[in-house]
């Protein structure tokens, strides 16, 4: 929360008072409602971790701060799940705050991946206390996700951008691989796809934009793969 405060306090000098204002308000019921959230699902996946704390030594791999609850839900109410057909994979899935908000819905499985040793212990604490879930198959993964392969049967691919870079491009070829290989539609929603996703990534190749939608981190932006149709 210090840290998103810092942030807002700097946008004001820079932006002025009226462009900033609603940002912290925002940003403000975001931090109200994480604290909510999190208590009425019995975990924590609220606290920020820099990459220095997480001991990173490669500035591709970013810190870690939760998915925002507002910001996943209307993205996700743009996406038409298959109940019981669609797979979830969520890339730096951090403490699991994705990974649980997955498990509610009607997803036949549910998996989060992360490189951080420390975040994939949070998130395992986290999924054993989580009060309701409606997947019954939850799997979290400690892996560099440049070396995890990605399944057949993954459908929904999720990012709160983890990486940019050769991290990012490489994950992106290994989804490319996963599609040659079992042919299928994929949907990925990419939470502030304008920071580095759409500026380093050759994604029109492949790719579909079908919404975008504001956020409190800047936008969200959902694609589906070409080939689908």
């Amino acid at each position: 929360m210090v840290n998103s405060l810092r942030a807002a306090a700097g946008r004001l000098r820079r932006d002025g008072f009226l462009k900033t204002v609603p940002l912290i308000a925002r940003r403000l019921r975001s931090q109200v409602m994480a604290v909510v959230e999190d208590r009425r699902r019995g975990v924590s996946t609220s606290r920020e971790v820099t990459d220095h704390q997480l001991g990173f030594g490669d500035s591709r791999y970013h810190a870690y701060v939760a998915t925002d609850y507002d910001t996943f839900k209307a993205a996700m109410g743009l996406v038409d799940i298959r109940p019981m057909q669609d797979v979830f994979v969520d890339f730096g899935s951090g403490k699991g705050r994705a990974v649980l908000l997955a498990a509610e819905m009607p997803f036949r499985r549910v998996i989060g991946v992360e490189y951080s040793m420390q975040l994939h212990a949070d998130a395992s604490r986290n999924l054993a206390a989580l009060r309701h879930r409606r997947c019954g198959e939850v799997e979290l993964v400690q892996a560099d996700a440049t070396r995890w392969p990605v399944p057949p049967d993954a459908t929904v691919l999720f990012f709160f951008n983890p990486f940019d870079g050769e991290v990012l491009a490489r994950v992106c070829e290994n989804i490319r691989a996963s599609l040659a290989e079992s042919p299928r539609k994929i949907t990925i929603v990419y939470v502030r796809a304008d920071k580095f996703f759409e500026h380093e990534i050759a994604w029109t190749e492949w790719l579909t934009r079908i919404h975008e939608i504001p956020c409190s981190d800047g936008k969200v932006a959902i694609y589906e793969n070409k080939a689908a149709g």
